[in-house]
């Protein structure tokens, strides 16, 4: 059977539950959450599968869904030509602001930080960084009551702890600090003064992308199952049930199931772990597919699954938010494969090359969290625009822009573009 080990699928908040979520009930939700997808996302080859049961949707509306999930897949590929901002500041920003931004201390979020850091200085303002253990829930909101008694232009958060801060961001606001999250569910209220960036708009369309690329990429009969390794978070959580609904939307007998990378249980810090982890849930597991929701614990995974005799079959590699690693070995691949649509199976070397990654701009995210503060402080209107993303396999990681660290950008003047939106030089 298609086990699920701990299936913890996420379902991100709905707004008018913000102001009153906390982690405990988060938790139970997500729980809840968890057995209706475990029922509904059978893979066929399972004894209890019901053929012709409805899952997925009937075989007309498949092939609709798989139609328009080629287009999108296809405008996915294309390098990105935009910041997603493009409205001048009504007045360059006044210097001197401090902006305080809680991070996990992973070199991941570290992308980000470091962009933030550099456009701030752009501007004339500080980034003061307070690293923080997400699973820390006291430690965090001690932080943020801290922060907020600081009085600083700003506060930034992401969605891994948006459930320790929420019942104090009403003080934020009541303060007249405006907090920006990148990474939340929803929409912003109750104290969040914007959730766009790396939101859960955003979100679902990577996760319509890479369901797609599933679908299209699958042997004939394959029926594939994916394997999902979800971090706690925010808006991934939405791109983990978005993934699961629009599989099966375009394949009727398609199936998922969830394995949370449980910090209490493998340190995330430690690449080997992780990797023996996700090695060991894809060894019992029916599925061809490993989907890793973010780039933050990638280091290792492929190469482990590659070179792991115990698998089942053969295991690609997909994922949201590839890091420059993740980058640097698509690019090494070479060209993907022509798939011969009469194979019942895929070899190691072809399932290797059928890696692919949701490539998200960590710089630009830096860049836009000042810029949205920018915008707030002086009055202007928020930018909701997506982020210059990119989905990447082998066949076009090496032509991706990348920054001198091999991070994506999608936009190799984005720097510039901001300054010009900005006014400074």
């Amino acid at each position: 059977m298609y086990r699920d080990a701990t299936s913890t699928p996420g379902v991100g908040p709905r707004p008018e539950e913000r102001s009153m979520r906390k982690p405990l009930g988060a938790l139970a939700t997500l729980a809840a959450a968890s057995l209706v997808l475990a029922a509904c996302a059978m893979p066929a080859d399972d004894p209890n599968f019901q053929g012709g049961s409805g899952i997925g949707g009937d075989a007309a509306a498949n092939a609709a869904a798989n139609e328009a999930g080629s287009a999108a897949l296809e405008a996915a590929m294309a390098a990105p030509t935009s910041i997603g901002v493009d409205a001048p500041l009504s007045a360059a920003p006044k210097a001197g602001a401090e902006v305080i931004s809680f991070t996990d201390g992973s070199d991941y979020e570290g992308v980000s930080e470091t962009a933030m850091a550099a456009a701030a200085e752009a501007l004339g303002w500080t980034v003061k960084s307070v690293t923080l253990d997400p699973l820390d829930t006291t430690a965090v909101a001690t932080a943020f009551d801290e922060a907020v008694a600081k009085k600083p232009a700003g506060i930034h958060i992401n969605g891994e702890f948006f459930d320790s801060v929420s019942v104090s961001l009403p003080n934020a606001e009541t303060a007249g600090i405006p907090v920006v999250c990148t990474g939340c569910a929803g929409e912003p209220g109750g104290g969040l003064t914007d959730a766009s960036i790396d939101g859960t708009v955003q979100n679902q369309v990577w996760a319509d992308v890479l369901a797609s690329y599933v679908v299209k990429s699958q042997w004939k009969g394959e029926a594939a199952g994916v394997q999902i390794f979800v971090a706690p978070g925010g808006a991934v959580n939405d791109f983990n049930l978005q993934f699961d609904t629009t599989l099966l939307n375009q394949c009727r007998e398609c199936s998922t199931m969830q394995s949370m990378v449980d910090p209490m249980m493998t340190d995330m810090t430690d690449p080997s772990a992780v990797a023996a982890f996700v090695a060991g849930e894809m060894g019992t597991s029916l599925g061809a597919w490993a989907l890793l929701d973010t780039g933050a614990y990638s280091t290792g995974v492929a190469e482990a699954l590659a070179n792991d005799p115990t698998m089942l079959a053969p295991i690609t590699v997909i994922g949201r938010g590839a890091s420059a690693a993740d980058i640097a070995n698509l690019a090494g691949l070479g060209a993907a494969p022509t798939l011969d649509p009469a194979a019942t199976a895929r070899t190691p070397e072809e399932a290797k090359a059928l890696q692919a990654w949701i490539a998200i701009p960590l710089p630009v995210m830096g860049w836009r969290v000042i810029d949205q503060f920018a915008r707030i402080l002086g009055g202007d209107a928020l930018a909701d625009g997506p982020l210059p993303s990119q989905f990447l396999t082998a066949s076009n990681a090496a032509s991706a822009v990348l920054d001198a660290s091999g991070n994506f950008v999608g936009v190799s003047d984005y720097e510039a573009e901001f300054k010009l939106l900005w006014g400074v030089k």
